[in-house]
């Protein structure tokens, strides 16, 4: 039960005044509007005068004139925004006012693809006051915050884009501000809220998908996202990096057999080197030596393989061709047994229908395994372990975690607050 202090009160008939000018505004921008209301406005007194005898009319006018003006007045509250009323009471609960009391005012509101967007005016309440409340505005307002950004270049205005905690996933969700922690890394919307990915814990990832499924787009966010985090990212793309063109300035970009043979082999050794930093700093890896003072950071370090099968699949290819795809493989076993210690990381992505091309004990050393919608259980199997991806919607966008989690992937096109 909420208790009513004063400041409460005095932010509610704010609420209360804001909506019956909302009403009224409502009123006077719609000629339909103008006229239901002067009919509704009409009925008490025209009910008046044919029921009531005009003596008595007469004598009870003044009460009928107050009464009039009241119901005429309460019947603007009929064509406001009755939703601002229950945010008052969202921001009631806990407590969020500026130091006057006033919480903020709901401008505007719209939804697209799931996504709602709020616009709230309030003078006095600064950006990060709202970041520092952003789980409590969550829990108050049963939702998942995606943003909170300034509206309109006003810092008075501000923008707050949420999903709904229940219901059907959107369909549509730009993608946020990356994850201030080291190593989480946004995937997207499940019905548990934001769903992440701690390379801390988990170090190696498997993403499948068909064509159209959504994953080029998951793949360029999580290459946007590790690259702000001052990851070194090898990416190995033998398309050409057609999908990449305005992350190569931030890869080191790998297009043939020379380049990727020598890259992989400096991660390993790289590998040995940080092993041997954390045997003479006395600590089990890399993270811990990082934190000790005086010393060189290092930098994690993810190797991501666009269409893996394309690199992997040894069919059709002469000697050469499979001795250096065998020479790659255990370059990647190295990697996925040793490099949750270094904070070497390993990410493939592939065809669904091609996944069978990467070798079991390389893919058996990939604790996150995602895939968009599987035509039948047996793929779903192979990749997950299970035929849930079988039941997976075919949305695009749409993926299946190694660990049950259904999650809408946010869509990125550019920086987040650039989207075109």
């Amino acid at each position: 039960m909420i208790m009513l202090t004063s400041t409460k009160i005095g932010t509610m008939f704010y609420y209360i005044a804001n909506t019956f000018i909302d009403g009224a505004h409502r009123i006077a921008s719609s000629l339909p509007k103008k006229l239901l209301y002067l009919f509704l406005a009409l009925l008490a007194p025209t009910f008046q005068l044919l029921s009531v005898s005009k003596p008595l009319l007469f004598s009870l006018l003044p009460y009928f004139v107050f009464i009039d003006i009241a119901l005429a007045l309460m019947m603007v509250f009929l064509f406001s925004d009755w939703k601002r009323i229950s945010i008052l009471y969202n921001f009631s609960t806990i407590n969020f006012y500026n130091s006057a009391g006033a919480c903020p005012w709901l401008v505007c509101r719209s939804s697209a693809g799931g996504v709602i967007t709020y616009t709230f005016q309030c003078k006095g309440m600064p950006l990060a006051y709202w970041h520092e409340h952003q789980e409590d505005l969550e829990a108050a307002f049963d939702c998942h915050i995606l943003s909170i950004n300034y509206a309109d270049g006003s810092d008075n205005l501000f923008e707050l884009k949420f999903v709904p905690a229940k219901g059907a996933l959107p369909t549509n969700v730009p993608a946020p501000n990356f994850s201030l922690e080291d190593f989480v890394i946004k995937l997207g919307i499940s019905f548990a809220g934001e769903y992440c990915i701690n390379f801390n814990r988990l170090v190696h990832m498997l993403i499948t998908g068909a064509t159209g499924g959504g994953k080029t787009i998951l793949v360029r966010w999580i290459i946007y996202q590790l690259v702000n985090k001052f990851s070194i990212v090898y990416l190995i793309d033998l398309k050409g990096f057609v999908d990449y063109q305005d992350l190569r300035e931030d890869c080191r970009c790998l297009d043939t057999n020379e380049k990727i043979l020598a890259a992989l082999k400096s991660v390993v050794e790289n590998i040995a080197h940080r092993m041997e930093l954390c045997i003479q700093a006395g600590v089990s890896n890399i993270a811990d030596y990082n934190k000790l003072p005086g010393v060189e950071q290092e930098s994690p370090i993810f190797v991501i393989i666009d269409e893996a099968n394309c690199l992997l699949d040894p069919t059709g290819k002469g000697k050469a061709g499979k001795d250096f795809i065998q020479e790659v493989i255990e370059y990647l076993l190295t990697i996925t047994r040793l490099g949750r210690a270094a904070h070497v990381h390993l990410i493939c992505v592939c065809q669904r229908s091609d996944v069978g091309s990467i070798p079991g004990a390389l893919k058996a050393n990939m604790e996150i395994r995602i895939t968009s919608h599987c035509a039948d259980k047996e793929s779903s199997i192979t990749i997950l372990g299970n035929g849930d991806a079988a039941n997976l919607p075919k949305i695009p966008g749409r993926f299946l975690s190694s660990d049950g989690t259904e999650f809408q992937a946010y869509k990125f096109s550019c920086p987040p607050g650039e989207n075109s």
